[in-house]
């Protein structure tokens, strides 16, 4: 035990001259992080003993978790050795997968190198999941998330008082609902476009463009069960109408005393104006909260290029990805703010 503190010592003054993107500890004010804000260099992993069931390939494995239910669908992504792992995990959005549009999987094998694991999972319906779509409900996913992390517990050296969530849209407000309501205490939340409307309107990416047809689709699940979207190809069930309109997750995020990353797109077509601004306004209400926040000028809701640009695209993966990992090294690794660079 002694060995590894010294080494996770060592690892901390080794990168004590690195530049973190911006901290905001002490104040509730939200930061925009600069273009040229540079990243933490990656930290080797100590090579310390690790017992063989923990050795995986780099790009992480596949496997089905017991949910107690059709089967849960993971990718688990571990450090190549050291013990008392922080462990993140990832939420993708409706009807996503545990792909997060591409970004989910660099980014775990950069935490990975980093010394962090992480495990990424396939909702009811969606990916890999056969369980039918029906089973999309804040419920069950709030178990599934459960299930992730107990497996991880039982199985790999992590340690339970560092774990953090990816969320991203409606992944987003289950990750801000599981910092109250899970079963698991979380330190820390990246939350990328959180759909975050309060109750019902949550919902509202079902049809942005009019809030009079979510109604009536609320209105024809209540009678029949369910609804089909034909714009998401998704039979929504009447059970996800009611627990979004009984969920209210930027109360939550108003209370949470830990780390939250904020991320936004520059072309939002999926979230309203009132949406975002709930949110930001939620965070800046606890006092002691540390809050950044960055914005994708030219990034769509699942910040891919705008204009379909494929260098642009790659450009935004890799920023997103870059604001995460270093957010997560700081609040996972217990790494010092550093000062930005000058302008």
């Amino acid at each position: 035990m002694k060995l590894c503190a010294l080494r996770r010592l060592a690892a901390v003054f080794c990168l004590l001259p690195a530049l973190l993107l911006t901290a905001c500890g002490g104040s509730k004010n939200l930061q925009q992080l600069p273009d040229d804000a540079l990243l933490l260099p990656t930290p080797t992993p100590a090579p310390a003993a690790t017992p063989a069931a923990t050795q995986a390939p780099a790009e992480g494995f596949d496997l089905t978790l017991d949910n107690g239910r059709s089967g849960l669908p993971a990718t688990i992504c571990l450090p190549s050795g050291g013990q008392d792992w922080p462990l993140v995990v990832f939420c993708h959005g409706f009807t996503g997968n545990r792909q997060g549009d591409g970004h989910f999987a660099p980014l775990a094998r950069q935490l990975a190198d980093s010394g962090i694991a992480s495990i990424r999972i396939d909702f009811a319906g969606c990916g890999d999941s056969t369980e039918d779509q029906t089973g999309y409900t804040l419920s069950n996913m709030m178990a599934d998330v459960d299930a992730g992390i107990a497996y991880m517990q039982a199985n790999y050296p992590v340690d339970p008082d560092r774990i953090a969530m990816v969320g991203h849209s409606m992944g987003g407000r289950l990750a801000s609902l599981y910092l109250d309501q899970g079963s698991y205490p979380v330190q820390a939340a990246a939350l990328w476009s959180p759909a975050n409307g309060d109750g019902s309107d949550g919902l509202e990416f079902l049809d942005i463009e009019s809030p009079d047809n979510v109604a009536a689709m609320a209105g024809e699940a209540e009678d029949n069960g369910t609804v089909y979207s034909s714009t998401f190809h998704f039979t929504v069930s009447a059970a996800l109408f009611e627990e979004m309109a009984d969920s209210h997750p930027n109360q939550i995020l108003a209370e949470f005393e830990g780390p939250l990353l904020l991320c936004y797109s520059g072309n939002e077509n999926i979230l309203s104006e009132q949406t975002i601004q709930q949110t930001v306004e939620a965070v800046q209400q606890h006092p002691d909260n540390w809050i950044k926040l960055r914005v994708f000028d030219t990034a769509n809701h699942n910040y891919l290029a705008a204009d379909a640009s494929t260098p642009e695209t790659a450009r935004l993966d890799g920023k997103l990805r870059d604001v995460t990992l270093a957010f997560l090294q700081e609040a996972l690794l217990e790494l010092p703010a550093m000062a930005q660079p000058a302008a």
